[in-house]
């Protein structure tokens, strides 16, 4: 059965050519440009289910323009020089036609995409197959641009594959799909638990005798998976095929623990014991509080909260809502700041064609990631960063104020 192979069609299946496992695979994401959540295309209505396949949407901003759909991750496709990389960048350029597939300008798509390379490492064109002629194949191929051709069914076939380059200081836009992009993904609520001694016992588990595994549930938590997803997050662990390994800053954490108790099991006991304490961290452990909080502080999304209350607090704003730091932190770093806050599913509704913010949304409770207003909070709090803890209460989210517990610019 022929489908209409207009640019929403065409770069669906490119995306699900590319990321065939997207869903279940926790070191890949992709994201298309706003432009597509338009509910036609040319005068032709784009399917609910079409829009579907192609969320999440977010506003992509590269220097040569706006990609049509950037990714992370190595794709499902042959990639010449792919060991050149593990976690590539990649962007899509997307070109059809509502009523004739063979007048796709293909060659404008590879010029498009080309442009981009210099910010990315890999590039692909997806065009109707019937518009793919074999100078376009061989000017693709030296622009080292993949080719993605979809047929009359929708199936898809790469006839040029795409080679790894390098890439230069990565654009805002790109540093939020690769921060959304790893496997700690802010999606699936960003904190799976809300105290940090969660985090820094993990590390703690990794360098101690015996099974890491059993390590962390006898004297930190029960919810393995949750800490070293957390740990990873913060960039205390490094998680490769052969195992995790400590990075620099996990490694501190070890030393730390050498420092404050003499060892890392007689430190694993003080961790035990804290298990269950609703006492916030800066009073039960005020130097491992501290330590945490320095860990914290290099996690991007925290910065970009600190930023966005302190620019409130110069405004004015004491006691802020979610809803105003939201709306702040885009002015910041949009692309990140829709990534930390909104959930994949809504941001068809805050984000318009055009790529702007529709700010009446801002006050639908739904919109925001319960891991920001919930466990990420609580995090904050138990670091002294915010005054008050989260709440998994959505009827509560728009009431619950956001307030640094110490500002740098204007007086209390």
């Amino acid at each position: 059965m022929a489908v209409t192979l207009a640019e929403p069609t065409v770069l669906a299946a490119a995306k699900d050519t590319l990321y065939p496992d997207i869903d279940t695979s926790p070191d890949q994401y992709a994201v298309t440009e706003t432009q597509f959540t338009q509910s036609t295309w040319g005068g032709w209505t784009i399917p609910d289910t079409l829009r579907e396949r192609l969320a999440p949407y977010n506003t992509l901003r590269l220097a040569a323009g706006e990609p049509d759909l950037l990714g992370v991750g190595m794709p499902a496709t042959e990639v010449l020089n792919g060991d050149a990389a593990t976690t590539p960048v990649t962007v899509v350029e997307a070109k059809g036609h509502n009523s004739d597939p063979g007048d796709a300008d293909v060659a404008r798509g590879i010029t498009q995409t080309h442009a981009h390379l210099p910010e990315v490492n890999l590039g692909y064109v997806a065009a109707p197959a019937a518009s793919i002629t074999d100078a376009a194949r061989a000017h693709a191929r030296n622009l080292n641009v993949g080719v993605i051709a979809v047929d009359d069914t929708g199936s898809t076939r790469l006839v040029e594959p795409a080679r790894v380059t390098g890439a230069g200081e990565f654009s805002t836009t790109i540093d939020a799909v690769r921060l959304q992009a790893t496997t700690h993904r802010l999606t699936d609520g960003s904190f799976p638990v809300n105290h940090p001694k969660n985090y820094l016992g993990y590390a703690l588990a990794i360098a101690a005798d015996g099974d890491t595994d059993v390590v962390y549930a006898d004297n930190v938590i029960n919810a393995i998976s949750d800490g070293r997803r957390g740990a990873i997050l913060l960039n205390l662990v490094d998680a490769q095929p052969n195992g995790d390994s400590l990075t620099h800053l996990g490694a501190e954490v070890v030393r730390f623990a050498r420092d404050q108790h003499g060892g890392v099991t007689a430190a694993l006991e003080i961790f035990d014991s804290w298990t269950g304490r609703s006492t916030r961290f800066t009073e039960l452990a005020p130097r491992w509080a501290q330590l945490a909080r320095s860990v914290a502080i290099q996690y991007e999304p925290t910065r970009l909260i600190v930023e966005s209350l302190e620019r409130l607090h110069d405004q004015g704003v004491r006691d802020a809502t979610i809803a105003d730091m939201a709306l702040e932190a885009t002015h910041i770093n949009q692309p990140l700041a829709v990534e930390v806050f909104f959930t994949q599913h809504r941001r068809n509704d805050v984000l318009t064609a055009a790529g702007d913010i529709d700010e009446s949304v801002l006050t639908d409770p739904r919109i925001y990631k319960s891991g920001i207003h919930f466990q990420f909070k609580y995090q904050l709090f138990h670091l002294g960063v915010v005054t008050t803890g989260g709440t998994d209460d959505k009827e509560a989210v728009l009431d619950n104020e956001w307030r640094l517990e110490h500002t740098v610019g204007l007086p209390t």
